[in-house]
């Protein structure tokens, strides 16, 4: 707490104030944290606190003991049940004042008391809210809350606030200002401005941002052991803060594809080594399911499971490992990449259908049952870009490494199919994520077969981004297909039209590869503009931090409007502040390393253009 408040004295046993004269100050601030355990105050400590602040005091007392009488009425908070701590509850303004409006939405991390209050002024309210900037409803539970006795008030937080040693949760920061503001001027409390952990860059030198971007990937944790050959974690968690240490193949994927790109920037070997090592790690650890007599052979395990063979094969999981495979095979000649990355690919082709789509996911359970030629007669399909644009942009790396054409056709097959059948897309987080998505298959299926109705789809699809690009360049979330889904894995960062928040996971990371892709395929100007501008606002919002797991990476949800990293974080598994390894970082410096490189997906060198 010493360091958000001004103070005079400091004691480290609350038991030292009792050989104290509390008259001599005119504020006491009491952390009653210990270790996920309220600070019980003895009586003879209540009866001076009591005295202290009826002559004029003010105590602010945060996670004390409220199960008896004395300290429930000192402080008008009556505590239910022991400490636990915050998962998706957050905090509301509770009511109107001069600083902040009654209403906005605040987040934190950590612990926190129920109860009931009486006799008090309510601060911030604790509760259950799906919004994202602001409620109408009110909180279940005290959050901060102010009880006046005789000339003194007792101030009491139920939840870690002046004592959270992680300053980043508290978020938005601008608003906790605010409420930092109203506490200093309404109720003179002798506390500092939160400062921001989670800084922006705001650069526009890409060769800056390359260089920390790339930095992050050796500094933050997130590689097991530097050269790569341990593997590659999957992110920073969204609420934990910490290094997941969870495996998948497509981060592998991604990441491998960046450090080879990075290493051919540079001229340095080291990261060339990096990307062989991680998918080296992949194929020693038995990823992909290489038994010809099996009925997932060719797929890819979605995580490091204990199961020897596949289980849930995820469209576009697969597709960007093959993608990855084929396209490095391009740049190496590592035949070894060729081959595998081509048994996905078959093994993908063999379960599309006559319209050159597929489900999402097939289980293992279900190949064994129903078999390949079920999935080739199907007409069930997800319609959704997220799932199929990635296998049919494998499929076109697949066609220049084979130059079968049925991955041509098929890639081109289903793309129309898409095209055709608009009013069934179907979109996970929003309209605006599965556009972004769609722009790959797009512009490399136009790229290479020169069809007029894939060229009139890729415009749509750029004439729609376009119109949600903010001012500052990135792509504001629009049309939630669900807004209602929170509190599950895979929702968005944000639920209705006009909440400002870009999302750096599922759209902006995606487009600064697809929309350069875009403008390779067309020349346009206009399509220059939109990469332009993103490329631009992905380097301002890059991070700085003394936090090393931060320093250097985008979190998933930035607030346009405020400048800040917040949005709604109603996903469970991939929440707004997340930072992936492959999905995010990569992606993003990826797509930034094909711009200055001068090449794409399809053009392995500047020569060929």
């Amino acid at each position: 707490m010493k360091s958000h408040v001004d103070f005079t004295n400091y004691f480290s046993d609350i038991n030292q104030l009792l050989n104290e004269s509390l008259l001599q100050y005119r504020f006491i601030f009491i952390n009653g944290n210990e270790d996920g355990i309220p600070l019980k105050l003895s009586y003879e400590m209540l009866e001076k606190l009591w005295t202290f602040v009826e002559q004029g005091g003010t105590v602010y007392g945060e996670l004390i003991n409220c199960e008896d009488f004395p300290s429930s009425r000192l402080f008008g908070f009556k505590q239910d049940f022991a400490m636990t701590y915050r998962r998706l509850e957050k905090l509301t303004v509770a009511r109107e004042n001069p600083f902040c409006e009654k209403g906005g939405l605040l987040e934190w991390q950590g612990p926190f008391l129920t109860g009931f209050t009486f006799d008090t002024e309510r601060i911030l309210d604790i509760g259950h809210f799906k919004e994202t900037h602001r409620t109408e409803t009110q909180g279940n539970y005290p959050g901060i809350v102010v009880k006046k006795h005789g000339k003194g008030k007792a101030v009491f937080s139920a939840f870690s606030f002046l004592g959270n040693e992680q300053n980043w949760t508290l978020r938005p920061n601008w608003l906790w200002n605010k409420v930092v503001k109203w506490l200093q001027i309404d109720y003179e409390m002798p506390i500092k401005k939160i400062d921001q952990v989670i800084q922006l860059s705001n650069k526009i030198d890409m060769e800056e941002t390359l260089e920390k971007g790339m930095n992050w990937f050796l500094s933050s944790g997130i590689l097991p052991k530097e050269d790569g050959s341990h593997g590659i974690y999957e992110n920073v968690h969204s609420i934990r803060s910490n290094i997941s240490e969870d495996f998948r193949p497509d981060c592998h994927a991604h990441s491998a594809m960046l450090f080879y790109l990075y290493g051919e920037y540079k001229g340095d070997s080291k990261w060339i080594e990096r990307s062989a090592n991680l998918i080296n790690y992949l194929f020693e650890e038995g990823y992909q399911d290489t038994d010809p007599t099996s009925v997932t052979y060719g797929f890819w395990k979605w995580f490091h499971s204990p199961k020897r063979k596949p289980d849930q094969m995820f469209s576009d999981d697969n597709g960007w490992v093959a993608l990855v495979l084929l396209y490095l095979y391009r740049k190496t000649g590592n035949t070894e990449y060729k081959n595998r990355g081509l048994l996905t690919a078959y093994a993908l082709l063999d379960t599309q259908n006559k319209n050159g789509l597929r489900p999402e996911c097939i289980r293992e359970q279900e190949l064994m049952e129903k078999g390949k030629g079920y999935f080739q007669q199907s007409a069930e399909a997800s319609m959704n870009p997220h799932f199929e644009a990635i296998v049919h942009a494998a499929f076109i790396q697949a066609y220049y490494v084979s130059k079968d054409e049925k991955f041509l056709q098929v890639a081109h097959q289903g793309t129309l199919t898409l095209l055709d059948n608009k009013e069934d897309l179907k979109f996970m987080y929003s309209k605006t994520a599965g556009y972004s998505r769609f722009l790959l298959s797009l512009a490399q299926v136009y790229d290479v077969t020169k069809d007029a109705a894939i060229h009139k789809g890729l415009y749509e699809a750029i004439e729609y981004l376009s119109q949600k690009q903010h001012e500052l360049g990135g792509i504001e979330e629009s049309d939630n297909p669900n807004p209602e889904r929170y509190g599950m894995e895979d929702t968005g960062v944000f639920r209705f039209n006009g909440e400002g928040i870009a999302d750096q996971l599922y759209t902006n990371n995606f487009l600064i590869m697809n929309a350069w892709e875009a403008w390779k395929a067309t020349g346009d100007p206009a399509v220059q503009k939109l990469h332009d501008n993103l490329a631009r606002f992905i380097s301002n919002i890059q991070i700085t931090s003394p936090r090393k797991e931060f320093d250097g990476g985008w979190m998933r949800s930035f607030d346009l409007e405020h400048s800040e990293y917040f949005g709604n974080n109603g996903d469970t598994g991939w929440g707004a502040y997340v930072i992936e390894s492959g999905w995010t970082n990569a992606i993003i410096l990826s797509g930034l390393l094909l711009k200055v490189m001068d090449q794409s997906l399809l053009i392995l060198d500047k020569e060929e253009t």
